[in-house]
């Protein structure tokens, strides 16, 4: 219930800004059209921005991110790798300013009004986990979008954590990056469940987002890159670990 309440504020806060969002769909369709691409991200993703920070705030987190100064983010192109505690990852992961990325997201968020039309204008790909010869394709086509200088992210546990402890890399989901030759940044997120699927109290809560050293795949050895999803998943636990406990603000 108190979850349900922290949803409605939130939905009614930024109500509005979706309203915004629906009207400006047109022209940045006709930016897309116009080739007039940089334009276009640079509108999108801006109302993105506050679209994430509002929500955010709204049901009850505040964001603390570490590491983004590693990024290149003017002209790096990366792969963004991390652990799945929440809805709300991807909703954090869009905060901080200068991150643009797709995502491999389930098929189902085909059929969530408004939020299917935003991760469509990320460049996202949707996956349908149970049928292998699709979700191969997703991966491939993902692959080919950092090919051509979209990031993209991706959750190698496969679904989003029920218990709130990080599970197995699933190393199928390294395919997109390493076909591609792409940086992997891996992304350690804590706290994001707390605020949203965990939620028993109004109060606020930490939600914690670490942007690991960016680890090159082009020209990795076939041993080394048969080591990568355990190395990626290790060094989001041990940073896991030595972020703050989780508190109640």
């Amino acid at each position: 219930m108190k979850k349900f309440f922290r949803v409605l504020l939130a939905g009614i806060i930024v109500l509005p800004l979706m309203a915004v969002s629906i009207l400006l769909t047109p022209l940045l369709v006709l930016l897309e059209k116009l080739k007039l691409k940089a334009l276009r991200d640079a509108i999108f993703y801006f109302g993105v921005r506050i679209f994430a920070n509002m929500v955010l705030f709204f049901i009850g987190g505040r964001l603390h991110v570490k590491g983004k100064e590693q990024l290149d983010l003017k002209k790096g192109c990366y792969c963004y790798i991390g652990n799945h505690q929440s809805m709300v990852d991807i909703v954090a992961l869009m905060c901080p300013i200068g991150i643009r990325s797709g995502f491999i997201g389930k098929k189902e968020v085909k059929k969530i009004p408004i939020v299917n039309a935003f991760f469509v204008g990320f460049g996202s790909v949707f996956l349908d986990r149970k049928n292998p010869r699709e979700s191969i394709k997703a991966i491939l086509k993902g692959s080919d979008y950092l090919k051509n200088g979209h990031s993209m992210t991706i959750y190698p546990e496969g679904t989003r954590s029920k218990d709130g402890s990080i599970h197995e890399f699933k190393a199928g989901s390294f395919k997109m990056a390493t076909r591609a030759g792409a940086t992997i940044v891996p992304v350690c997120v804590k706290g994001s469940r707390k605020v949203f699927e965990a939620t028993e109290d109004f109060k606020r809560h930490d939600v914690y987002i670490s942007f690991l050293k960016p680890i090159k795949t082009e020209g990795m050895s076939e041993e080394e890159l048969k080591e990568l999803p355990l190395m990626v998943e290790n060094a989001i636990r041990a940073e896991y670990d030595s972020l703050p406990a989780l508190e109640s603000l």
